[in-house]
Formats: structure tokens, sequence, C-alpha cells
């Protein structure tokens, strides 16, 4: 220890000396008091105030997050209500428009049927007229051919008597 003199250098820490023990514990209890209002007063306060208000803003974050989240869900199960009452209403429709199209369906099936039967009985009835008059038609050609192959064969024929026997030939020829 250069500097000091011998005394003070036997004497040891100052801070040990027990001469000046009353005067440190004086300063010692006035930077206390000083420090303890400052903290108390000033510092502390204001601590406590942000940890309050950093409580509060998190709770009122908590409890708009937990209304958000019930509005979500309400939405969520409003849409799930909505989007099976539009199922619902898609199948109906669906089903009726099906029995309507197989019930229209069934009338023109129907309606078809009907023309078609009307059809096949005027062409049954066509072919009917059809067939008496060439058969009609046939019977006196028959006699025609039949009086001009006997004129050339035996020179003269009688038109009534080839007429009877072509008639006769002809029921003898029907099943």
């Amino acid at each position: 220890m250069i500097g000091l003199p011998v005394a003070a250098q036997a004497a040891g820490m100052p801070q040990f000396d027990v001469k000046s023990f009353p005067s440190q514990v004086f300063w010692l209890v006035v930077c206390f008091a000083v420090l303890y209002v400052l903290m108390a007063k000033l510092v502390l306060p204001r601590i406590g105030r942000t940890i309050e208000s950093r409580e509060s803003k998190i709770q009122s974050d908590l409890d708009a997050a937990q209304k958000a989240n019930d509005a979500a869900r309400a939405a969520a199960a409003g849409q799930d209500k909505a989007l099976a009452e539009a199922r619902g209403q898609a199948a109906g429709l669906t089903r009726a428009a099906s029995e309507a199209a197989a019930a229209q369906t069934s009338a023109k099936l129907h309606e078809v049927a009907d023309r078609l039967g009307a059809d096949i009985v005027a062409a049954e009835r066509r072919i009917g007229e059809q067939r008496s008059q060439t058969l009609a038609g046939l019977g006196s050609m028959s006699t025609e051919i039949a009086s001009a192959v006997l004129g050339k064969l035996v020179g003269s024929a009688d038109l009534a008597q080839v007429a009877r026997a072509v008639d006769e030939a002809a029921k003898a020829g029907k099943p």
C-alpha cells in the first residue's frame, strides 16, 4: 500500500473500524429509507399498474377469444343445420322431379302405345280391305284368263260357266 501512512496501513479496512460504526449505520438507515420510499412510492406502483394492465389486457383478450370461439361454433352449427336442410330440400326436389319425370314418361309411353295400337288396327283394316279387293279382283281376273285360255283351246267358252268353275275351284282350294 503505497501512499498511505503506516498507521492507516496497520489499522486495516476502515469499514471494520468500530469507531465508524455509528455513522455507517446512520447512513445505511438513511439510504435504506430513501430507497424504500422511492421503491414503495414510485417504482412498485408503476410495476403493479403495468402488471394489472397486462393481466386485464390478457383477460380481455381471452374473453374476446372465447366469445369469438363461441360465435364461430354457433355459426358452424347454423351452417351445418342450413346445409342439412338444403340437402333435405334437394333430396325432396330430386325425388319429386324423378317421380314427375317417371309419370310423364309413363304417360308418353301410354300415349305412344295407344297411338301405335290405333295405327295397327287401322293398318290391319286397310290390309283386310286390300286383301278383299285383291281377292275380288283375282276372281274376275281368273275368270277372264280361264275364258281366254279355254277360248283359244276349244274355240268358244260360256263366260258364266267359266265363272262358276273358277269359283268352285277357289272354294275347293281354301282351307
